[in-house]
This record gives structure tokens, C-alpha cells and sequence, in this order.
């Protein structure tokens, strides 16, 4: 271009001369930077057109190509960090970028210590579990960062479809260390693979959603394809804990970086209140002071809290006892009844699957006599009565009772009603003696054998008992504390036969005499087996059920035995605001329940009141307000006649600190035999998982190099421009 200044149209022509690169050697050094990052956009493309195939149409918008290349699981069931007073247990971690491998392909790879997220078939989760809990694995365990289960959830016969015969996380004797016995190894399950109370947390684990399960399939099946080579998905884990370099749960809990697992018992006295006057009235006899206590577990521990069900080992005996909860209230009530001469409290303990917390608090209650559990204290129950899992009995009709060896004669009389129980129900139920066992098996009773009162460790006492089961030497479950304890694997034959022998052996067990007659309506018997089992067994109706919605309000579906965390103690433990919807429907089911109403629909007639609280309260000494969904507008309670209450199930030695806002525990991990289980608390957006296509390190490095050179080389150029530029505008 001219150095002299023009005028007319040749100022144009020059202007677009002065606009021209100033140098060749730039110009090529774009170009073929150009070119790169060109080939790179266009392998890009390539990848998403694979995807394309894959799915059979192209992208409508580019949320539902992100969609197609980036996968979130929101239904996901993650296993979190637990800490108890000797270590830690469940998973932490946060990962990123790890490629997805079948779990059948990293166990035949020669080079197992390859980092990868492992895609857990669920016929395989048995043996991936197996491998995970092998010490001598370490070449697996070091390349494991992560592990994403795939549920079946269609039901379907192929290999992938089909469940594994077995799966069990819990130990081989649960709560051993309880155990009134020397013999602390006897393998009661013995499938189990200790993996709820470790001393070391694992990798971060999720069990997908079925659904989720359903599409990520594709995923796992073209890395698959692919050989597991780029381009692959890749995942994205994250269960970052804050307790994470804490050792126990008391030195959590001085950091607050945890809470404690808390939950609550539910406790019910029969005959009631109501009952008992009656009997008073018609001269039938007095009160009775002594008690017997019918437990059954409503608290189950799992890897995965979410899916934490326990179908069979804790709630076919919930059911069970609950049914014949009914059937004994309406026959205490009945005109022809004479005067029991034994209470009947029913517990029904929470928390038990984390150091068999809730039972051990209840014996701390009852031995407070100030403050007596449903009118009894330890001093006036003379014999426990257990009933465990029931769901699985050969041939829905043979049942064992497990019996303490300290009171033959109580164990005695026991047996002999339970027999005669079963003689009197239907369908040839027999009921054994167990043999070649230990003593009794892992069960709230163990927490009341050998207890030390008053602090005196010389002076140990117990409560003779019995556990009513369905198996013999070992358990039946071959799933316990597994997210498979969901229902599917319990027979309701055996859970309604157990029902019918239960309640007429307790029957006997309270007049203390097999001459006392039972009539027992089997169509509602039936009805509320089988109605309780919709609706803690199944998804839908699930909590949604008719027989859950009349007397407690829920939106959940499914229901879960994980007792949860315990913020800070409430004043009034009556309360029912910070209970779980389950630990409520417990207690309205018992309290609606105990007045034994021939049909429950007499409570819409009852003296109304506002529940769970407010200022209509129920006139009677004696009444307790339960919810009731009535047809018509106006108060949501009816006054019902009945003992029932909560009862704590975290341990008695933690204490709250309302100034520090922290919780303590009373002794050291050395001096307590409470295992004091804690749950961390986690960031914002944790637990999340997600998996996304990419491609390698290599190609990832080139496309980063080229885009930064392209970049550089514009920023040159578009300097150099302007300098020129510049330049020609000053000559004008």
C-alpha cells in the first residue's frame, strides 16, 4: 500500500489493501492450526453420529444431546460414611473421569489394579461383594474407585435378570458381642460377609433405580462393544463425607462433623386401660402387675440406607405380632372374656440393626422405675417373648422356639403354649425345639440377658425368653441386610400362619392356661396380614395404602427401617413431629387398635380431637389422641382408650449439650459396650453419580493444545492487524 495519503475512491481500494495479513509465515501457521482443530471438531462430530446410530434418530434440541452423552441418577441409592465407637463403616469418596467396566470384565482382566467403576450385574453382586470383602484381593480393591449396581427389576429368567442365590452384607453371627454365650462364632447366617460394622470405609457405591437400570444398560453395553476404548463413558462419583478422616464416632461427634442414629420404639400395654375397668366392674378380677414383653424389630441395617426394607428379617415379624396384637384386643374386650392374669407389652424396638441400640435403651427404661414402660418396670416382666423372622417357614407351617437356658420351668410352660397353639390352628403348624445351636439366636433378647443394674457390674441379672422363628440352625434369609430383603423373597402363607399361632399363644401365655379359648376371626385375620403386607412390602400402594393413610399422614412410598439421625432431643418425647411416618403408623395402628372395636369404623364416633397437637385435647385420663382420617370436615383425631407410647432407641449413654449444640458420650470406646453409631454429614449436592462420553487424555491434550494455538495465533494476528491498521489511519 501507498505510504502517501489519498483522497477520492482510491482512499477505498486502499483501506481494503491496508486490511491484508502482514506476513505469510502467520498466515500458514493459522492455517494449519485451522486444519487440526478442524479434524478434531469433525472427529467429534464422528462420535456424536455414533451416538445418533445408537439411539436411531437425531437430537431435537442440544438438552436432549446432553441428555444422550451425560446421564444423572436422582433415584440412586448411595452407601454413605457410618462411624461407630471402634471405626468406620459404609463408603466415601469423590472421583472423576473413571472409566465404566463390567464387573465380569475387570475380574477376568489380567491387569486388575486398573482404575475403574466397576457395572455390577445383579446376579453378580454376590460375587462382587465376595471379592470386595477378600483381604487377599488387593490388587482388585486398589483399582476399585467406584462400583454402580444394576437392578433387574422385570423379573426376567435370563442370567442377567436373575438374582444371586444369596447376599448377605451382615456378619456370620450378627451383634455376636451380645451374646449371653462363649461360643461368639457360631455362624448363624452363614453367607455373611461382615461388611456392616468394618474398620475401613469403601469406594463409592449406588444401586440404580429400576428404571435407571433399564437405560443405563446402554451405557455398560457400549463400552462393552467398544473394548473399553475411547471414546467411552466415564463416571462421575461423589459421597464426599466430612467425618471422612475421623476415626470413630467420638471423634466425630466432638468435631461435629456427624450425628448419632437415633429412631424410636413403640410400646403398647394390653389389655388396656378401658379393658381393665371393665373387668373391674364385672368382678372379673383385678389389674395384673406382672408382665410379659412381645418384641419385634423395626429396625434393619443395609449398605444402601435408602433401600433399607428388611422384609423378612424385621418386618414379617412386625406384621405378625401386629395382627395378633388385634386379635388379642378384641378377644381382651369381648363380654365372655375373664381377667388376664399377665399383661402383654408389646414393643416393637427400632433401631436395632446398628449395635441392637433400641433394645438396649429399653432396658434402660424399664429399669427406671419412675418412669415405667407402659405400666411395667424390669422388676415386673417375668418372661420376653421375641417373634423374629417368620416369613420363610418350610412349607409356611414349621416354626422354632429359641429359649434361654436360665428358667426351664418358664421356658417350659411357654413351649407347652406354643404347641398347643399350633395344634389349635390351622394347617398343621408345629412348632420345635431348635437343636445343636449355641443358645438363643441374634435377637433383641440378647440385650436382656446378663445386664448390669445400677451400675454394679457384680450384679448381673436376666429375663428368661424365647425367640419364635423360622428356622432352625441357621437363618433362613439368605439375603439379610441386603436391599434384596424387599419382600419378594418372604412367603405370606408362613407370615399368616404365624400370625394365627402367635396370637393364641400369647392368649395363653396371659391367663397362664392352654384351657382358655380363642375365637379368632381368620377373614380379618387375613385381611390385616395381608393388607399390612401392601403396604410395607410393596412400591405402590406402598405407604400409600389404604390401611397406612387412616391413621397416619404420609406421602412416602416405600418404606425404610433406617432409623435416621437425631438432630438434638425434643423435650417431650410424646411428640409426634420428629417421627418417621413408619414409627407413627406403629403407634396410631396399636392405639387405634387397643380398645378391640369388633369393626375400627366405631372410631369415627369417638370424642374428636386435634392431632398430633392442638388445643382440642381428649377429656379422658386415660385417652391419647390418634390420628383418624374421617370423611366428614373437622378435627383429624379421634380419643381413643389406650396405653402406647415412644420410647428412645439411640443409646442412653449419649447426652446432648444444649450450649455447644453437641452431642457426648458418657465413657470411652475402651469402657462402653454400646457401639454408638453415627452418620456424617455431607456437602451440598452429595451424594451425586453421573456418567458422560468422552474420549481419551490424548485426544482431550490435542483438542486443548489446537484451540490454544488457534487462540494464540488469533491473538497475534489480531494485534499485528491492529498495529497495521493503526499505522495507515495515521497517514491519512
Amino acid at each position: 500500500a501507498s505510504s502517501r495519503p489519498l483522497s477520492g475512491g482510491s482512499a477505498k481500494t486502499s483501506m481494503k489493501l491496508g486490511m491484508t495479513f502482514p506476513s505469510s509465515s502467520s498466515s500458514s501457521t493459522f492455517l494449519w492450526l485451522s486444519v487440526v482443530f478442524l479434524l478434531v471438531v469433525l472427529f467429534s462430530s464422528a462420535r456424536v453420529n455414533a451416538e445418533t446410530e445408537e439411539k436411531g434418530k437425531l437430537p431435537k434440541s442440544p438438552e436432549q444431546l446432553a441428555e444422550w452423552i451425560v446421564t444423572d441418577f436422582p433415584q440412586a441409592s448411595a452407601c454413605v460414611l457410618l462411624l461407630h465407637s471402634k471405626g468406620q463403616s459404609g463408603c466415601f469418596g469423590e472421583i472423576s473421569k473413571v472409566p465404566l467396566r463390567y464387573f465380569s470384565s475387570a475380574s477376568a482382566d489380567e491387569d486388575e489394579s486398573k482404575p475403574s467403576v466397576v457395572i455390577v450385574r445383579e446376579n453378580e453382586v454376590a460375587a462382587f461383594f465376595e471379592k470386595l470383602a477378600d483381604e487377599s484381593e488387593t490388587s482388585f480393591v486398589k483399582g476399585l474407585k467406584g462400583a454402580l449396581i444394576v437392578r433387574s427389576g422385570d423379573g426376567s429368567s435370563d442370567d442377567e435378570g436373575r438374582a444371586p442365590p444369596h447376599f448377605s452384607p451382615a456378619a456370620r453371627f450378627p451383634h455376636a458381642n451380645f451374646a449371653p454365650y462363649a461360643n461368639k462364632k457360631y455362624a448363624w447366617n452363614p453367607m455373611g460377609l461382615d461388611l456392616i460394622k468394618t474398620d475401613r470405609a469403601l469406594p463409592p457405591m449406588y444401586v440404580l433405580g429400576e428404571k435407571e437400570s433399564e437405560d443405563f444398560r446402554k451405557v455398560g453395553q457400549w463400552n462393552e462393544r467398544k473394548g473399553y476404548k475411547y471414546p467411552q463413558y466415564v463416571a462421575d462419583l461423589n459421597t464426599q463425607m466430612l467425618a471422612s478422616k475421623d476415626k470413630n464416632s467420638f471423634e466425630c461427634l466432638d468435631k461435629s462433623n456427624c450425628l448419632p442414629l437415633g429412631g424410636y420404639s413403640v410400646l403398647s400395654t394390653l389389655p388396656s386401660t378401658q379393658t381393665q375397668s371393665q373387668y373391674a366392674a364385672e368382678k372379673k378380677g383385678d389389674a395384673p402387675k406382672e408382665c410379659v414383653l412381645v418384641l419385634a424389630q423395626t429396625g434393619n441395617s443395609n449398605v444402601f440406607h435408602g433401600l433399607n426394607k428388611g422384609a423378612e428379617s424385621s418386618l414379617s415379624g412386625l406384621i405378625a405380632s401386629a395382627a395378633a396384637y388385634e386379635v388379642i384386643a378384641k378377644a381382651f374386650a369381648a363380654s365372655s372374656a375373664s381377667a388376664p392374669k399377665r399383661n402383654l407389652l408389646f414393643g416393637f424396638v427400632g433401631n436395632e440393626g446398628y449395635g441392637l441400640a433400641g433394645s438396649r435403651r429399653m432396658v434402660h427404661a424399664l429399669n427406671s422405675n419412675a418412669n415405667a414402660v407402659g405400666k411395667c418396670s424390669w422388676d415386673d416382666v417375668s418372661y420376653v417373648v421375641e417373634v423374629g423372622s417368620v416369613g420363610l417357614a418350610r412349607e409356611a407351617k414349621d416354626f422354632f422356639l429359641h429359649m434361654t437356658s436360665d428358667s426351664q420351668p418358664s421356658n417350659a410352660s411357654v413351649f407347652d403354649f406354643f404347641q398347643t397353639a399350633a395344634k389349635n390352628s390351622e394347617g398343621g403348624i408345629a412348632v420345635h425345639e431348635p437343636s445343636g445351636t449355641p443358645g438363643i439366636p441374634p435377637s433383641s433378647l440378647m440385650s436382656f440377658q446378663d445386664v448390669v443394674l445400677d451400675g454394679d457390674q457384680e450384679v448381673k441379672k436376666s429375663i428368661p425368653g424365647s425367640v419364635f422363628t423360622d428356622f432352625n440352625q441357621t437363618l433362613r434369609n439368605k439375603y439379610l441386610s441386603s436391599y434384596m430383603d424387599d419382600g419378594k423373597n418372604v412367603n405370606m402363607p408362613s407370615i399368616l400362619a404365624a400370625s394365627e399361632l402367635i396370637a393364641r399363644a400369647l392368649y395363653m401365655v396371659a391367663h397362664n392356661s392352654s384351657a382358655e379359648p380363642l375365637d379368632i376371626d381368620r377373614k380379618s385375620l387375613n385381611a390385616t396380614v395381608y393388607g399390612l403386607a401392601e403396604c410395607l412390602f410393596t412400591s405402590d400402594p406402598g405407604m400409600q395404602c389404604s390401611l397406612v393413610q387412616q391413621v397416619t399422614d404420609s406421602y412416602l412410598s416405600d418404606v425404610s427401617l433406617y432409623p435416621g439421625v437425631m438432630p438434638f432431643p425434643i423435650k417431650n418425647e410424646q411428640n409426634p413431629n420428629d417421627k418417621t411416618d413408619f414409627v407413627r403408623f406403629v403407634w396410631n395402628f396399636l392405639a387405634t387398635r387397643s380398645e378391640g372395636l369388633p369393626k375400627l369404623d366405631e372410631l369415627a364416633d369417638a370424642v374428636p380431637c386435634n392431632y398430633p397437637s392442638g388445643k382440642l385435647k381428649c377429656p379422658g385420663k386415660n385417652e391419647v389422641c390418634a390420628r383418624w382420617r374421617s370423611k366428614e370436615k373437622g378435627s383429624n383425631g379421634r380419643c381413643v382408650n389406650a396405653t402406647v407410647e415412644y420410647v428412645p432407641a439411640w443409646s442412653q449413654l449419649l447426652t446432648y449439650d444444649i450450649q455447644s449444640g453437641k452431642w457426648n458420650v458418657n465413657g470411652t470406646a475402651d469402657t462402653i459396650e454400646d457401639e454408638i453409631w453415627t452418620e456424617s454429614y455431607w456437602p451440598v449436592y452429595t451424594p451425586s453419580a453421573s456418567v458422560y462420553l468422552t474420549e481419551g487424555y490424548a485426544y482431550e491434550m490435542v483438542l486443548f493444545f489446537a484451540g490454544l494455538g488457534s487462540t494464540l495465533v488469533w491473538f497475534g494476528l489480531m494485534r499485528r492487524a491492529n498495529s497495521h491498521i493503526a499505522k495507515q489511519m495515521k497517514q491519512w
